[in-house]
């Protein structure tokens, strides 16, 4: 009779083992999963945003640039849902790039294109699918104007041969290309103190009436191919607010296509 040996008996069976990912592994398929899912999320609003909108008819005047319009909301309850759309957009933006470097060449092009139409320099095209043909409009008063005497047009009342800006999160930046007008940028979080003592120093000591009316640029937050940035334009007198304390102000959605930035929204302004 011969004798097998039972598996199990006298030895320990073998078990295969199954691998268990590590915790930084799983982390990072998690956050990989979240940024898909949040990218999908603006590619969808983009595209339901985008199939509102139409354009408003301007006239080719003083060279008025395009309006993205949306004739079809109307009610009260449509416009809340198209703000809360172009909000969603917003929210994601912030929740998925707030505190992230802005020290790349993405973020200074950026800065260029935002002080460039806010100076009056030149202004982006509108984020629309294809090549992109529809200039934004001139932000505050910055635009040319009609003449109300002749066919030609007027500049802007508010414009001088200087732009003062204030960029809190940059050291430096690409300034426009223009002969006028010329841009004086003043960096980091004391930047706006730095322009009010040299303006009323130079100024406002033989002007007192003088006033300063600067572009502060600020928050800036990029993720992936999109950007929220705030604009604000203070305006005072000797280091006091005047009237309302601003030119007005704004929050721009734009969206960079093959290296350009281009404006996607106008998400909310208010006035002068």
């Amino acid at each position: 009779m011969l004798w097998t040996p039972l598996a199990g008996v006298g030895a320990q069976a073998k078990v295969p083992r199954t691998a268990v990912p590590d915790r930084d592994t799983v982390a990072t398929a998690l956050l990989a999963a979240e940024t898909r899912e949040y990218a999908q999320r603006l590619t969808t609003l983009r595209r339901e945003y985008l199939a509102r909108a139409s354009w408003a008819d301007l006239g080719d005047r003083c060279n008025p640039g395009a309006l993205r319009v949306f004739t079809k909301d109307t009610t009260p309850a449509l416009q809340t849902a198209l703000q809360a759309l172009v909000e969603r957009m917003e929210q994601t933006i912030l929740l998925q790039g707030a505190g992230r470097s802005l020290a790349t060449s993405e973020a200074r092009a950026l800065l260029r294109v935002v002080i460039g139409w806010e100076a009056g320099i030149d202004r982006p095209r509108w984020d629309e699918d294809g090549a992109g043909v529809h200039r934004a409009v001139a932000t505050g008063l910055t635009g040319d104007v009609p003449d109300p005497t002749s066919p030609g047009c007027l500049p802007s009342p508010i414009m001088g041969d200087t732009v003062t800006v204030v960029v809190p999160g940059f050291t430096e930046m690409e300034f426009p290309n223009a002969a006028r007008p010329r841009v004086k940028a003043y960096f980091g979080r004391d930047g706006q103190q730095r322009a009010r003592d040299e303006f009323f120093a130079a100024v406002g000591a033989t002007n007192p009436s003088a006033d300063l009316s600067s572009i502060v640029v600020a928050p800036m937050v990029i993720w992936q191919d999109y950007a929220v940035v705030g604009v604000n334009r203070p305006r005072e007198r000797a280091g006091v607010a005047v009237g309302s304390g601003s030119n007005g102000g704004a929050a721009y959605l734009l969206r960079r296509v093959g290296g350009e930035w281009r404006l996607l929204s106008i998400v909310r302004s208010w006035g002068f």
